[in-house]
């Protein structure tokens, strides 16, 4: 230190009065002492030093304990992201009412093909094809010139039948009272009685030999069995018609009740389970492309056929207005309900392992249990499946071929959202509960010199 700030500092009387009187006079302008000026700034100094090193303090524990947090949290990212997700459904028990659609043949309530039993030829026929008729209706008339010489034979057997047994009466009784007088013996009246009794009998073949063949001469009358429709007739006047029934001979009409029709199905054997009596369905027919037709399943064949492998079904329709006829095609739609015991999932949860079908399905601790499954029915995007499954069971949708029992994965809400977790929740708490992510933990670890 020099002399000049050794030295005590010393002021003038007159000095000295001013600064008194310049003290009293302003108080609140009073400066400082330099000295107090210069003993205050290593204070304020020191107070900025401490702030920074506090600051300073406080920054790097932020960034420490930051980086920590982002360092747990791209640990946790990175281990979650290596558990692979998955998208899960629940089963559907039954699936939906299904449509079963086969072809059919449809027939008339009956049907008759009338054949003539007497030999002759056509003397007329009074009903054409299309034409209704009622039961007894003539449809044709046979001339007979064979069977008409056969009864007028058979009718003079039958006098010259009468004719001997009134002699064999007559003679019995003569012999009969010629007995008492011994004039023939009791063995001649026997014959004469066996003879009367005889001749009756021969009278009452001759009767039933005429009778039949009158009833052979009714049947030259071609009538309707029942009330219908004439849907062939295969005869003309002076048509030549035989009694002989061969099988190649054609039947002369045929007559058909369509009153109700019948409706039979071949139905193939997977579906003959499904099929009972008096389930609904509906008919649709080629020429009638606006309108369906209700009708009824009656009864099955009740045995499959070894051929085709199937089991022929009969259904029951009315026919009321008289649309439906015989001989026609029909597409038959049955509405089969669903089955209680099958289950309906989508056909990309299927695995083929073993060629065993089996589904993958994620337990309350989210690993995966395969399960054997049969398929019931394939309905393109899904499938019907029974066995090992239950309702609330979470199916994997698409498993990947690599999955296997054990496994742990992440359940996904569905197909293309993001996996559930801890950051569903803290993103439902706001702001003070955002979870980073993997860019923003980098970004803050670069920011830190990392």
């Amino acid at each position: 230190m020099s002399q000049e700030h050794a030295e005590p500092h010393t002021l003038s009387p007159a000095q000295t009065q001013r600064e008194a009187t310049h003290t009293q006079v302003s108080p609140a302008h009073v400066k400082p002492p330099e000295a107090d000026l210069e003993n205050r700034r290593p204070v304020k100094i020191g107070r900025a030093i401490l702030l920074l090193a506090v600051a300073a303090i406080v920054v790097a524990y932020s960034g420490i304990s930051g980086r920590r947090h982002d360092d747990e949290m791209l640990k946790q990212w990175t281990e979650k992201q290596a558990i692979p997700p998955v998208a899960v459904v629940t089963p559907k028990r039954g699936g939906e009412a299904r449509e079963l659609v086969l072809p059919g043949n449809v027939d008339a309530f009956y049907s008759a093909a009338i054949h003539s039993q007497v030999m002759g030829y056509v003397q007329e026929w009074r009903k054409d094809i299309g034409a209704k008729v009622h039961q007894g209706d003539v449809l044709a008339v046979v001339d007979t010139p064979e069977l008409d010489d056969r009864i007028a034979v058979a009718q003079s057997e039958l006098a010259k039948a009468k004719a001997n047994l009134a002699l064999a009466k007559v003679t019995a009784t003569r012999w009969d009272s010629l007995r008492h007088t011994a004039a023939v013996s009791q063995q001649e009246a026997d014959e004469k009685d066996s003879d009367a009794l005889a001749q009756a009998a021969q009278v009452d073949a001759a009767q039933s030999n005429v009778d039949r063949l009158k009833a052979q001469k009714a049947f030259a009358n071609i009538v309707a069995p029942f009330d219908g429709v004439v849907t062939a007739r295969n005869v003309d006047v002076g048509s030549l018609v035989r009694a002989d029934g061969a099988a190649d001979t054609p039947p002369l009409f045929t007559v058909a009740d369509v009153h109700q029709m019948r409706i039979y199905v071949p139905v193939p054997e997977s579906y003959t389970s499904e099929l009972k009596d008096g389930m609904k369905a509906t008919l649709e027919l080629p020429e009638y492309p606006d309108r369906t037709f209700d009708a009824t399943v009656t009864t099955t064949s009740r045995a499959i056929d070894r051929k085709s492998r199937t089991l022929l079904v009969e259904l029951l329709a009315d026919n009321k207005d008289g649309l439906l006829a015989p001989g026609a095609f029909t597409r038959v739609l049955f509405r089969i309900p669903p089955d209680p015991n099958t289950f309906t999932v989508p056909a990309s949860a299927m695995l083929y392992r073993d060629t065993e079908p089996k589904i993958a399905t994620v337990g309350p601790d989210n690993r995966i249990t395969l399960k054997d499954v049969r398929i019931m029915r394939d309905l393109g995007t899904a499938v019907e499946i029974a066995g090992g499954v239950n309702q609330d069971e979470r199916i994997v949708t698409n498993p990947p071929d690599s999955i296997g029992d054990g496994e742990e994965v992440r359940v996904m809400e569905a197909a293309g959202e993001k996996a559930q977790g801890p950051s569903e929740k803290q993103r439902a708490e706001g702001p003070r509960g955002h979870s980073k992510s993997a860019e923003e933990i980098a970004q803050t670890r670069r920011d830190h010199g990392e």
